[in-house]
């Protein structure tokens, strides 16, 4: 495998990288974090989405579904050496551990029609599955590695008991699986804030989507965004004070960012296409 390209110093943590079908078909994208010099990253005819960019900024993990094959895919920051990395079926929302060295995601279990949690070196060797709860009839989903690298938090919905869907953490090797909400509602796309002490996350508890901000053992949930749209899939800065996200206020999907207590929200994109799931670059 090639090395990654260094990262210009201009570049570090301005950028937000998002998918887009503004080109027939989902492809990756990267722009200043002002929403300027958009520049697609992808091209290909197959789907090309959920883009994580690596703690050093060198590179990005997505989901591709090129060569009829989905999985989890890593490129430099500027779209080459594009490499397939698993071998599971349907692999999806890559996130990097803090280190760099491993990447935790979903992908469909053989069994039903659930999710299970696997872990990946970042070279694309040992791939091992780290959470398997089918013994209590569990779909578990959405992980995301926090920035000190104990913890994980995840979406699951566990039946019969829980058929809700509940964003839970769980400590780096999978043990431990802590629930931090609990509502009668979808609770989904956690991301932890870079200091670790909170969680934004996605939830419909008041009738649509909104995002919502809590701290990271799930205490003191906080509605951010209250409109009549969709509002999720939140990102955020690395220094904390500011988060991005996807709202279809404007009639279809397109890239917002907002203070981190959900004032002075603005608009990135702008045109026809849904342009969703921002994935803001780590290092301030």
């Amino acid at each position: 495998m090639l090395e990654p390209l260094p990262m210009p110093d201009i570049l570090r943590g301005n950028k937000i990288a998002f998918q887009t079908d503004r080109d027939g078909n989902y492809e990756i994208y990267v722009m200043s974090a002002n929403g300027s010099a958009q520049t697609r990253l992808t091209n290909n005819p197959a789907d090309d989405k959920y883009p994580s960019w690596s703690p050093d900024e060198t590179k990005i993990a997505f989901l591709s579904s090129k060569n009829y094959n989905a999985g989890i895919y890593i490129m430099n920051y500027d779209g080459t050496n594009q490499t397939m990395l698993t071998n599971t079926f349907f692999a999806s929302c890559p996130s990097w551990s803090p280190d760099g060295s491993k990447i935790v995601f979903h992908a469909p279990t053989r069994y039903d029609d659930g999710c299970e949690i696997y872990i990946i070196n970042a070279d694309g060797t040992n791939e091992t599955l780290l959470l398997n709860n089918n013994h209590i009839q569990a779909s578990d989903w959405d992980p995301v590695w926090s920035p000190d690298g104990s913890k994980i938090a995840f979406v699951s919905k566990r039946y019969p008991t829980h058929n809700n869907i509940e964003i839970y953490i769980m400590d780096a090797n999978g043990s431990k699986q802590t629930r931090i909400t609990n509502s009668s509602f979808r609770n989904l796309y956690p991301k932890w804030s870079p200091d670790c002490t909170k969680i934004a996350f996605t939830s419909n508890r008041g009738g649509n989507e909104e995002i919502y901000v809590m701290n990271a053992d799930g205490t003191n949930q906080i509605r951010l965004t209250n409109n009549e749209a969709d509002d999720k899939y939140p990102s955020w800065s690395p220094d904390g004070s500011m988060i991005a996200f996807t709202s279809d206020r404007d009639g279809n999907e397109e890239i917002y960012i907002m203070s981190a207590d959900g004032t002075n929200q603005i608009r990135l994109t702008n045109n026809d296409a849904e342009d969703s799931h921002p994935s803001w670059s780590p290092i301030i």
